[in-house]
C-alpha cells in the first residue's frame, strides 16, 4: 500500500509478519523442548493408553459426530446450502457502500468560513466572532478556538477572508445533531461559505485534493467565464443532491481590482519611464523595506509606505505624486488610466490548464462509493455539453487506487496460497478444497460489518431495523454499510487464518489414509473428530486476541482496527464451524476411492494420534 492508507497499514503488516515469524521459531524450537520436558508421566492418558478427553470436549465430539455423519450422508444438500449461504453473502455485500477510510469520531469540528474574496479583516473577524458567539452558547459544545487568516509564511496561509473554527464536542451528545446544529448557525451568515470536517479529517482531504473536501470536482478548460458558469450550475446539481453536503464552488469569483495602464508618452514628457513609474507606485502602497528591527531573539521588517488614510480610495490613488529623475513631478492620473475593473480573483491551474474547482462532503447516512456515483451522473454532461473535461479527487482518488491495489495483491496471494497447499498436500484438488475456507470466511466477515455499521449508526436497535428495512419491512430506510480500506484489510488478514484449518483437516486426512491405511469414509470422520479441539482452539486464540479492538468499535481511536477485528472474528466464525462440515464432505465427494499408502512399507508406518 502507498500513500496515506500505506502510512495506517504498514505498520500492521510489518508487526504481523514479525509475529507469524517469532512464533514459527519458537514452534520449531521452544516448544518441542517445553513439551518433553512438561509432558511427563501419564497425566491425561486412559488405561487403555489412548489420551483421555475432558467431559467438555468429550460433550463437543457426542454432539459433532452425529451431524458430521449426517452431513457426509447427505453431501449435495450440505454443498448446495454452503453455496447458497455464500451467494446470499455476496447479495449482501452488493448493498455496501465504500468509503477510504473509517469516518474518524476525533471529538470535535473543524468549521471553516470563506467570506468573499477582498473582505477586510476587521469585517472577516466580526462575521467570525458572531458565529464563534452563537457556536459557545450552544448545548452540547465545550469550546471554540478560532483563526482569522493566516500568515503568509504560515505552512496554510489562508486569506484575510477566511476563518477556521475549531469546535470541541461533548461526546454524550449526539454527533450528527450537533454537526447539523453547528451547520445551521454558521449558514445563518450571508454572503458566506461553510464547510464543516473534523481536524484530522480535513488534513487528509488537503493532502488527497487540495480542499478541505471529500470529493474535489475539477472542471478543466480555457475560457473563464465558461469555468465560472459551468461551476455554478454543477454548484446548484450538487446542492440538491441528499447525500452532499457543504457544497463549495471555488471557482473564479470576479472582484473588484484597480489596474493601471500608463500612456507611454505622457510618461516619456514627463521624464519617466513605465518601470520608474510602477516602483515608486508600489512603493507607496505596498511599501519598501528600509531596515531591519531586533528585539531579543526575534526580527521585524520596518516598511515604509503611506499612512492607511491616504491611500483608501481612488480618488487617492490618482493622486499619487511621481517624482522623474530630473526633479520634475507629475500625478499618476496625468500619465496613466487607472481602473476600476472586475477581474478573476484567482485563477486556478494544473498541467498548464486553467479549472474550476468544486467541492462537497458526504452527508450523514451516505456513502463515499454511492455519492461519488450520483456525482458522475449529474456533473459529466454538464461539463462534456459544454466540450471541457472533468476529473474528480479526493478520497474517492484514493479510495480506488487502495482497492485495486490489494485486490490485485489479494490475487496474487490466492494463487501463491494454492501453490504452497499444491506443494504440502501432494494433490490439486485437496489445494482447492482447502481454498473453500475463503468463501466460507467470506460469509462471516460480510454479515459482520452488517451488524457492526448497523449497531453502530442505530444503536441496540438499530440491527433489527436495518435488518428488515434490508427486505423492504419497516419504516425505517436501508442504511447501507461501508466497505472501506480497513475492512478489506481485514478479509486479507481472515483468509490467512482461516485457511489453517482445512490444513490441519486434510493433512491429517492423507495421514490417516496413507500412513494407517484406513478407508476414505472412516478417515474422514476419525481425522474430523480428532482435529475438532485442535481447530477450535486455532479459531478460539486468534479470535481472543482480537475481541478487544471489536468491543472498542465507536470509540476515539479504534476507527481503523474495530472494522478489520470485526471482518477476522466473523469470517473465523463462520470458517471454523463451516470448515468442520464442508471440508470433510468436501473431501469425502472427490476422494471416493480409498488410497492406499504410497511407497512405504507396513513396517514404517506411524501409528497413533497426530
Amino acid at each position: 500500500l502507498g500513500g496515506i492508507e500505506g502510512r495506517f497499514f504498514i505498520p500492521l503488516a510489518v508487526t504481523y509478519i514479525v509475529s507469524i515469524a517469532a512464533s514459527l521459531l519458537v514452534a520449531l524450537t521452544v516448544t518441542p523442548a517445553l513439551c518433553k520436558v512438561l509432558l511427563k508421566g501419564g497425566d491425561g492418558v486412559a488405561p487403555g493408553g489412548e489420551h483421555a478427553d475432558g467431559w467438555f470436549v468429550r460433550r463437543m465430539k457426542r454432539g459433532y459426530e452425529p451431524v458430521l455423519r449426517w452431513s457426509l450422508a447427505r453431501r449435495g444438500v450440505v454443498l448446495g446450502c454452503a453455496g447458497a449461504a455464500l451467494l446470499l453473502a455476496v447479495l449482501l455485500g452488493r448493498t455496501f457502500g465504500t468509503s477510504f477510510l473509517p469516518e474518524f469520531n476525533e471529538g470535535s469540528f473543524t468549521v471553516f468560513v470563506s467570506s468573499p474574496p477582498g473582505t477586510s479583516l476587521a469585517e472577516s473577524n466580526r462575521s467570525a466572532a458572531a458565529i464563534e458567539a452563537r457556536l459557545i452558547a450552544t448545548p452540547g459544545v465545550r469550546s471554540v478556538t478560532r483563526r482569522t487568516g493566516r500568515a503568509e509564511r504560515d505552512e496554510h496561509a489562508e486569506p484575510v477572508s477566511n476563518s477556521e473554527l475549531d469546535v470541541l464536542i461533548d461526546p454524550t451528545f449526539s454527533k450528527s445533531e450537533l454537526r447539523r446544529e453547528v451547520a445551521k448557525i454558521a449558514q445563518s451568515v450571508p454572503g458566506i461559505t461553510v464547510q464543516i470536517g473534523q481536524p484530522i479529517e480535513h488534513r487528509l482531504s488537503h493532502i488527497l485534493s487540495g480542499t478541505p473536501a471529500a470529493i474535489a470536482i475539477n472542471v478543466y478548460g480555457e475560457d473563464l467565464s465558461t469555468l465560472r458558469s459551468l461551476a455554478a450550475e454543477i454548484e446548484r446539481e450538487l446542492k440538491a443532491l441528499p447525500s452532499a453536503r457543504d457544497v463549495t464552488a471555488n471557482r473564479e469569483v470576479m472582484v473588484t481590482s484597480l489596474p493601471i495602464s500608463y500612456r507611454h508618452g505622457d510618461l516619456a514628457s514627463a521624464g519617466l519611464t513605465p518601470a520608474e513609474a510602477a516602483a515608486q507606485v508600489q512603493t507607496a502602497l505596498y511599501g519598501e523595506k528600509v531596515a531591519e528591527v531586533n528585539q531579543g531573539v526575534r526580527r521585524f521588517d520596518l516598511v515604509v509606505r503611506l499612512a492607511p488614510e491616504e491611500r483608501q480610495r481612488i480618488e487617492q490613488v490618482k493622486d499619487l505624486v511621481l517624482r522623474s529623475p530630473a526633479g520634475g513631478m507629475v500625478r499618476l492620473s496625468e500619465v496613466a488610466d487607472i481602473g476600476p475593473q472586475r477581474t478573476s480573483g484567482v485563477i486556478a491551474r494544473e498541467n498548464a490548464q486553467r479549472k474550476a474547482v468544486i467541492s462537497c462532503n458526504i452527508a450523514d447516512g451516505y456513502n463515499l462509493g454511492d455519492l461519488v456515483a450520483q456525482v458522475r451522473e449529474r456533473v459529466e454532461p454538464i461539463v462534456h455539453g459544454a466540450g471541457y473535461t472533468v476529473e474528480l479527487g479526493g478520497q474517492f482518488e484514493a479510495q480506488q487506487s487502495a482497492s485495486r491495489t490489494l485486490l490485485l495483491a489479494g490475487g496474487g496471494v490466492a494463487v501463491v496460497m494454492l501453490m504452497l497447499l499444491h506443494l504440502s498436500t501432494g494433490s490439486l484438488r485437496v489445494a482447492v478444497l482447502v481454498m473453500l475456507n475463503l468463501p466460507l470466511a467470506v460469509i462471516g466477515g460480510v454479515v459482520a460489518v452488517f451488524i457492526l455499521d448497523s449497531l453502530l449508526h442505530g444503536g441496540a436497535g438499530g440491527l433489527g431495523r436495518n435488518a428488515l428495512a434490508l427486505v423492504g419491512v419497516g419504516p425505517s430506510p436501508y442504511h447501507a454499510p461501508v466497505l472501506s480500506i480497513a475492512s478489506l484489510v481485514g478479509f486479507i488478514t481472515l483468509f490467512g487464518i482461516a485457511v489453517r484449518n482445512g490444513i490441519l483437516l486434510v493433512n491429517h486426512y492423507r495421514h490417516l489414509i496413507e500412513v494407517e491405511e484406513l478407508p476414505v469414509a472412516e478417515a474422514v470422520v476419525r481425522g474430523a473428530m480428532e482435529r475438532l479441539v485442535p481447530i477450535l482452539m486455532t479459531a478460539l486464540c486468534a479470535a481472543l486476541g482480537l475481541l478487544p479492538l471489536a468491543l472498542s468499535a465507536g470509540e476515539p481511536g479504534s476507527e481503523l482496527l474495530a472494522p478489520l477485528a470485526a471482518v477476522v472474528l466473523g469470517g473465523l466464525l463462520t470458517s471454523t464451524f463451516l470448515n468442520l462440515i464442508v471440508v470433510p464432505v468436501g473431501y469425502a465427494l472427490v476422494h471416493r476411492t480409498p488410497r492406499g499408502a504410497r511407497g512405504q512399507a507396513p513396517g514404517n508406518r506411524v501409528g497413533g494420534q497426530s
